[in-house]
């Protein structure tokens, strides 16, 4: 009988999970992206689950495109591009196989990206299947690309350029004066319809020639929308925004709009303030507006029975609203919300992808003929502190142990009970060791220094102060002994200004952006705190009383 059960009690021991950690939901799964934000929805197709990295990039860092397995968030594939350095912004554009005049191809996805390549992904595994290179000016391409047959039309950022699906050849160059930027290029039976940083709609016939509508004194950062009543225009203006049809405006609307979407007569837009809906049948009529901040990709999720219409909440707080404007919206969030401009992105069988400037990918199963809101921030937590202890097999082999211990203690059998005490102490160490691991590796990474920039060269009553560097064509810069500032933006603007120099800055969905230093633009800039990229915009960058703001040619 003692044998008996010292073999039961080994094998249990043996069967003991190695960690405790919890598994991941069924219908619940997610992945650290860890090189970049997710700024651009991520798309659905098939099996998989397709999104793209942005960022500012440093050090080996650099943009990814990854597919996973829709199920189970296995990753299919990645593709890098080592040569793009900005913000990637350009949406994906998945491509059916088809034949036309140009040639056949086979399923795809197309990336836009910053240094001006366009290159198109097999879908299976990634490879690639051809790239075309376009102009860069500071940037590449940033706007959203269209299909148009048996070409893919893509927005430049000083043109507009088309490529044939089956090898990328070009069969169209339109160079235009004006610079873009999220400049999307919207195709129409007849031509194609790009805005620019100028409010300018240039209106580029598939022959090539081009033609304009000036809207207004204000920058054009969307595809614009051809209604049966016109073309809307949602401009962004240094002071707020304005709507219009053609050359009519509509509307004074507030900062940063996001990028409207259109569905069918239906077209809705979001400012910093609101969410806007407008109706364009022969014209265009006011249907309501509710107070919302959304900056990013609105998106639309069609159920069998109903549309509704998703916004990301460009704050702090995060997440995504649904509903109508005019009505009551009801959120969305998750447990990585940060800023957010990427939209959601919905499979055909009520699967829901979300990602935002966490870089977290997150994927949410609702088999529901119906799927209702939820709070997926008070789920999780909810589902966390449930699962803080939970009945694992090694509970019932403590309580086996102890029941025998106490059984052998009655009888007097002294070397039973000991025998049975090692294996109890052996079994209690396996099932603390995950969180013994976990508690050792919080207090090595509190112990563990961040990098610092500090340079032993800068005068020692710089100490304990704020530090910034301007690491500028004509040398490096630098300035300490400043005090007070609370981010990025504040303390380099504050060191500019003692150290005379012009910053010019573009506000963009994402925030304000820092485009040239003394007029140089270069390739961008991008910036570090105490040695680390930062993972969110210059205003929200927060510094402490002696960080060092580094700032360097991206």
């Amino acid at each position: 009988m003692k044998r008996i059960i010292v073999a039961f009690c080994l094998l249990s021991c043996m069967l003991l999970p190695i960690s405790t950690a919890e598994e991941q939901d069924s219908n619940y799964w997610e992945i650290d992206l860890d090189n970049g934000y997710i700024s651009t929805k991520p798309i659905i197709v098939d099996d998989q689950v397709i999104v793209r990295t942005s960022g500012f990039w440093t050090g080996e860092d650099r943009p990814h495109v990854y597919a996973f397995d829709l199920e189970t968030g296995q990753e299919n594939w990645r593709f890098k591009n080592a040569a793009s350095t900005n913000h990637d912004m350009s949406p994906l554009l998945h491509v059916e196989a088809g034949t036309g005049a140009c040639g056949n191809w086979s399923e795809m996805v197309i990336v836009g990206w910053t240094d001006g390549k366009v290159t198109a992904l097999d879908i299976e595994d990634g490879n690639l299947v051809w790239s075309s290179q376009t102009e860069v000016v500071t940037w590449g391409i940033t706007g959203a690309m269209a299909l148009d047959g048996d070409s893919v039309v893509v927005p430049t950022r000083q043109g507009l350029s088309k490529f044939c699906l089956s090898d990328g050849a070009e069969n169209l160059r339109v160079d235009l004066p004006q610079l873009g930027w999220r400049n999307g290029v919207t195709v129409t039976s007849d031509s194609y319809l790009i805005g620019n940083e100028e409010g300018i709609v240039n209106v580029v016939s598939k022959s090539g020639n081009v033609t304009n509508i000036s809207i207004g004194n204000g920058m054009i950062r969307h595809a614009p929308i051809q209604t049966d009543a016109g073309i809307i225009i949602h401009l962004q203006k240094s002071d707020g925004s304005e709507i219009y049809l053609d050359e009519e405006l509509l509307s004074e609307e507030g900062y940063s709009p996001a990028i409207p979407l259109q569905n069918g007569d239906d077209i809705f837009f979001a400012t910093s303030s609101h969410v806007i809906w407008w109706k364009c049948e022969s014209n265009c009529t006011f249907q309501g507006k509710t107070d919302f901040h959304s900056n990013g990709e609105i998106t639309l999720q069609t159920n069998q029975n109903s549309t509704s219409i998703w916004y990301p909440r460009n704050t702090p707080d995060g997440g995504w609203a649904t509903g109508m404007p005019g009505q009551e919206l009801e959120m969305y969030t998750t447990p990585h919300d940060t800023y957010t401009t990427a939209g959601a992105a919905f499979g055909v069988n009520g699967e829901m992808a979300f990602g935002s400037d966490a870089g977290v990918l997150m994927v949410v199963f609702d088999s529901s003929e119906n799927p209702q809101i939820i709070d997926e921030k008070e789920e999780f937590a909810l589902e966390s502190e449930e699962s803080s202890f939970q009945v694992e097999p090694g509970h019932f082999v403590l309580v086996a142990l102890i029941v025998a211990m106490v059984t052998f203690q009655f009888r007097k059998d002294s070397a039973m009970v000991k025998k049975l005490g090692v294996l109890l102490i052996l079994v209690i160490s396996i099932m603390a060791l995950p969180s013994i691991s976990e508690v050792w590796s919080k207090e090595v990474d509190e112990l563990t220094e961040a990098p610092g920039d500090w340079d032993n060269d800068w005068p020692d009553e710089w100490q304990g102060t704020q530090v910034v560097v301007f690491e500028l064509p004509s040398g490096d810069v630098a300035i300490g002994g400043l005090e007070g500032y609370e981010n990025v933006d504040q303390l380099t603007e504050a060191a500019a200004l003692e150290l005379d120099i012009q910053i010019e800055k573009e506000t963009y969905s994402l925030g304000e952006m820092i485009v040239s230093f003394n007029g140089e633009e270069l390739d961008g800039w991008e910036f570090t705190i105490d040695g680390e990229r930062s993972q969110v915009g210059i205003s929200s960058a927060e510094v402490e009383q002696a960080s060092v703001v580094r700032w360097s040619p991206a």
